[in-house]
């Protein structure tokens, strides 16, 4: 009991000296410094030796405490580095405000903003996406002609900072002077050596570098062949094209020459993009070459099999594996709508498309149209090719639409029944659903000559973006861009004031690069 009591007696004396304490000691206490980070573009597109980055701290910090423009408080440091290679890292600044004049190789770098207030000891970090390219990198490559009359290679470089028109690219290109534009196309960014820009051109077809966009006489399709031929074999058609704007596409390949063959490549199956035998031919007779039209039908998100067509035979052809040298005819269905063999109806191939899926969802089953024509009445083909199912036939009698067989160019809407063609200068819009058929003029804020029509299918998939390209000899040539709407009552444009690029070539086709 006296114990508990002694303990009790010498807690009431502990507290009384502790209470009696002051305290002495030398603490340096701060306020915490607030920092808010305000919205800010985080992505950046730059080109080597071109663009200088510009970022200042004071346009998206705000501090409650401090001055941003005090350097004896605020430390700043710029650091960037490259996420394959850990030995690329490097300090580029230690200002508030950067500007980095651009030096570094092509490709996609981090960038950390550090803040560290001295008073304080506090950090803070902030991350930007840096993308170095080419002036060639990015953007939409045309294909035209000068006026001479010569094939003309251009660009509406969107790579780095500000759009650029780069001209002249054939010219310097090396390559020799060309005749008859085709398409002017970068394959997309599967596998590294699978990847190429290509110049189509009827006088002849050439790869380039993909930086510097060099080429020569000696860059041609011929390299990328298993076996020789006794003659040059020219392409006029590579799909399929990339399916997204960061440049997707498909493993698989297909060619078709100026003569008709047809060749079809994997990556996965031949290395480097190499080509096998052409395919155009029937497991019948092997040595039996059947010259292949032009254009080639397949779904957009899925080339696992596609359709051609031959004017000389008259019908249409399926290949489905790339592992046989031949192709075969398509079977007949009780259920199918037109027949695949066209000897029997006297109608031909006048034009053919590729196009999403107007339900607006993302399918593999794309849409593919073939309007044929008879002479007289035209007729629009809607078919799958993954399952190789018809689905309509339109038929355009000549007394609703009598100037369509002879349109000077075609193109159909990915989101409404709807063909745009072109004749005699004038714009046109069919309506093919049935029984709603009727033909629309629609009015452009221009009278010059109309020399492309082509939906974009890579860079706003599903928006049903028209790119319409015109010409006069005092301007030189114009692309515009313009939206389809949804008037269900009527075919109208809005056009996009910001997508007019003037002073151009005499466009015959575009396309969408976005990768080296």
């Amino acid at each position: 009991m006296m114990k508990q009591i002694l303990y009790i007696l010498l807690g009431i004396m502990l507290l009384s000296i502790v209470s009696c304490y002051d305290d002495e000691g030398n603490y340096d206490y701060h306020d915490i410094n607030e920092v808010t980070f305000g919205e800010i573009n985080t992505m950046y597109n730059v080109l080597l030796n071109i663009d200088t980055l510009k970022i200042d701290v004071g346009d998206f910090v705000e501090m409650s405490q401090g001055d941003l423009t005090d350097t004896d408080r605020f430390e700043y440091l710029w650091v960037i580095f490259s996420p394959s290679d850990s030995h690329v890292k490097d300090t580029i600044s230690t200002d508030r405000v950067l500007s980095y004049p651009v030096t570094l190789a092509p490709g996609t770098y981090n960038l950390y903003l550090k803040i560290r207030d001295r008073v304080t000891e506090v950090q803070w970090k902030k991350q930007f996406t840096v993308t170095v390219g080419t002036p060639y990198s990015r953007g939409i490559l045309l294909m035209g002609e000068d006026a001479n009359g010569n094939a003309d290679a251009q660009m509406i470089s969107m790579a780095g900072i500000d759009t650029l028109i780069l001209k002249d690219i054939l010219k310097n290109s090396g390559l020799p002077t060309l005749h008859g534009p085709v398409s002017f196309l970068h394959t997309g960014k599967q596998g590294e050596d699978y990847r190429q820009i290509w110049v189509l051109t009827e006088s002849g077809s050439y790869y380039l570098d993909r930086e510097t966009l060099q080429g020569s006489e000696s860059n041609v399709f011929d390299n990328f062949l298993l076996e020789s031929y006794n003659e040059p074999m020219i392409p006029v058609t590579i799909v399929p094209q990339p399916s997204d704007i960061d440049g997707k596409v498909e493993s698989q390949r297909a060619v078709v020459c100026s003569n008709g063959k047809l060749f079809y490549t994997s990556l996965s199956i031949l290395a480097y993009g190499m080509y096998s035998f052409p395919l155009n031919c029937l497991k019948t007779d092997m040595t039996k070459y059947i010259p292949a039209s032009e254009y080639l039908f397949y779904s957009i998100q899925s080339f696992k099999k596609f359709i051609w067509y031959s004017g000389e035979t008259n019908r249409f052809y399926k290949t489905e594996s790339y592992l046989y040298p031949y192709s075969d005819t398509l079977e007949q269905k009780s259920t199918d709508v037109f027949p695949w063999d066209q000897k029997g109806t006297g109608r031909t191939l006048i034009y053919g498309e590729n196009t999403w899926n107007e339900a607006k969802v993302w399918v593999c089953d794309g849409n593919s149209f073939a309007l044929m024509g008879d002479g007289t009445n035209a007729y629009i083909y809607k078919f799958y090719v993954n399952n190789m199912e018809t689905k309509s036939m339109y038929e355009i009698t000549s007394n609703v639409a009598s100037d369509i067989l002879t349109a000077d160019f075609y193109a159909f809407s990915s989101t409404r029944s709807v063909l745009f063609y072109v004749k005699n200068n004038v714009l046109y819009a069919y309506n093919y659903d049935k029984g709603n058929e009727r033909v629309e003029t629609i009015p452009l804020e221009t009278t010059d000559q109309i020399t492309m029509l082509k939906f974009d299918l890579t860079m706003e998939p599903m928006k049903d973006a028209l790119f319409i390209a015109t010409y006069n000899t005092a301007e030189g040539g114009t692309l515009r861009k313009y939206y389809v709407g949804n008037n269900p009552d009527k075919v109208e444009l809005k056009a996009d004031p910001t997508a007019v690029w003037k002073g151009l070539t005499k466009v015959k086709n575009m396309s969408w690069r976005a990768v080296l």
